[in-house]
């Protein structure tokens, strides 16, 4: 079983069947002894089928093998020759990603030869590539800049002119990708992620040698998967761009951290990138058990929903008819007051908010202010209320439940609002932080507005509200997740809150008189 490097902490003991793995576990120790092999001088245990270049990884020496058509969620191809090693009583050179590993084998990977081919190779790659890393968005994390400091040759002997792609410099595969053929390696990671993964066969490769081009399957159509994205992630050049994060940010100034997609139960793992705790992008980060190595499109670009401009930041008090900014103080003051006098309050809680969240809600509230309340759920995913009727709405990672903790709500005991509506009681607490709907809320009853909400939202619930105390979305926080398959994750803040949005245990904390 593959240890993940990711935020959780716990992963229950659900197993989830996937195809693709990073092929960094350690050798399970079993009643036989494993194969070995000798890897630059160190015997290393293997699991019998792994290739040579699986093994290094196992054994924490696959940096020692540069690679551009390998990757570990797709389909070996073996048509870069840059991961080629050396291997005793073998005349040619091998390929590391494709060459099965055998008890005994005694492998090379910093000999002359070898150093050779892989400048080789870097100098055929350089012929035709443009020197363009000073506009070039996959600057600073290519591969071909870091092989070619590492591998490549100091000089090249190539005089003529480098081939062009004019028609295919700056050409839109998508509203969301583009492509600059004359960067591509032909590496071909995106046919077969194309093919093989999302399995919607956008993209192809035509022609042969000097003349092969990567291109669409139908230029009408364009890309299509929910997944194209991760065509921008491992692009080992900046052949293929992702629009959102195009000519944006340089990506040596973003800091990295771990957090969890919130967008809908599958609870993909992220990475947070961010410079002065501005969000510039998702990626995913790799987790066997939950999304292996891919994020959809959708959940890549909900960071837009945290930064938002009309999201609302500051506390506010209804005032002469209308909502106002004002302090924390009387803010507070006025939700203890509302829950003071009121007879029958509804605490209506998003299933986006976190385990720790409504256990706090359902504790702290009956203790400050009695037993006045009524405690439910809301999801507003169409007609979803339990995770039961969640379901996946691809063969990847889309999930129906656009929330990402109602089976977490489940498990704090909150039943599912009554018809999605709230008209029985004379104060309402709404408590949501982005992802659940708004529930319908009848006639006459006063609201409170707890967690992540844009002015929007707040807006469609007209006149009702008295108060708006603003919360911390998920990568601004910490707390715990149940996804789709009953595994549970925890996750710590990735940015800092640019607002005065405070967590839910202090907002309540000075609620009462």
């Amino acid at each position: 079983m593959c240890n993940t490097t990711d935020i959780n902490r716990e992963m229950g003991k659900h197993e989830i069947a996937l195809n693709y793995c990073s092929n960094k576990h350690a050798v399970q120790k079993g009643a036989n002894p494993a194969p070995k092999l000798i890897l630059d001088g160190e015997v290393v245990e293997f699991v019998a089928g792994d290739t040579i270049l699986q093994v290094a990884e196992r054994a924490g020496r696959g940096h020692l093998i540069p690679r551009y058509c390998y990757h570990p969620g797709l389909p070996i191809a073996g048509t870069c020759r840059m991961c080629t090693v050396e291997v005793e009583k073998m005349v040619k050179l091998m390929t590391a990603c494709s060459t099965p590993a055998a008890d005994g084998m005694v492998v090379h990977t910093k000999t002359e030869r070898v150093l050779k081919s892989r400048a080789g190779v870097m100098e055929f790659l350089l012929i035709n590539h443009p020197l363009d890393c000073p506009v070039c968005d996959k600057a600073g994390e290519c591969d071909l800049q870091d092989n070619n400091y590492r591998y490549g040759p100091v000089t090249s002997s190539f005089l003529e002119d480098k081939r062009t792609y004019p028609k295919a410099a700056t050409k839109k595969l998508s509203e969301k990708i583009t492509l600059n053929m004359n960067r591509c390696v032909h590496c071909e990671r995106c046919v077969r992620f194309s093919e093989e993964v999302v399995k919607s066969c956008d993209l192809m490769m035509v022609n042969r040698s000097w003349h092969k081009e990567l291109t669409l399957a139908d230029d009408k159509l364009g890309l299509t998967s929910e997944y194209q994205g991760c065509l921008s992630d491992f692009c080992p050049v900046g052949a293929l761009t992702f629009n959102d994060f195009r000519f944006v940010k340089r990506s040596w100034f973003l800091q990295r951290h771990p957090s969890v997609c919130d967008g809908c139960s599958k609870g993909c793992n992220i990475e947070v990138h961010s410079e002065d705790n501005i969000i510039y992008r998702f990626t995913p980060a790799y987790n066997e058990k939950i999304n292996g190595h891919w994020i959809c499109d959708t959940g890549r670009l909900s960071y837009h929903q945290v930064m938002d401009p009309t999201r609302i930041v500051r506390p506010m008090l209804a005032h002469n008819g209308a909502l106002q900014a004002t302090s924390w103080e009387l803010a507070q003051a006025a939700t203890g007051h509302l829950l003071e006098t009121a007879k029958k309050v509804k605490v209506v809680i998003g299933t986006d908010a976190t385990i720790e969240e409504i256990r706090y809600l359902q504790a702290a509230l009956p203790d400050m202010f009695g037993s006045k309340f009524t405690f439910r759920s809301f999801n507003g995913t169409g007609t979803l209320s339990t995770s039961s009727q969640d379901k996946k709405l691809d063969h990847l990672l889309i999930m129906q439940d656009k929330t990402a903790n109602l089976r977490g709500a489940e498990e704090c005991k909150l039943a599912p609002l009554e018809n999605g509506q709230i008209n029985d009681s004379d104060l309402v607490l709404l408590v949501r932080f982005g992802r659940s709907a708004v529930p319908a809320v009848g006639n006459g009853q006063k609201l409170i507005l707890l967690g992540v909400w844009n002015s929007a939202e707040q807006a469609s619930l007209g006149a009702a509200v008295e108060v708006m105390l603003p919360g911390l979305a998920t990568v601004e926080k910490s707390g715990t997740y149940i996804n789709c398959d009953g595994i549970r994750q925890q996750f710590i803040p990735a940015v800092v809150h640019l607002g005065e949005g405070m967590a839910v245990n202090r907002l309540l904390r000075f609620t009462k008189k």
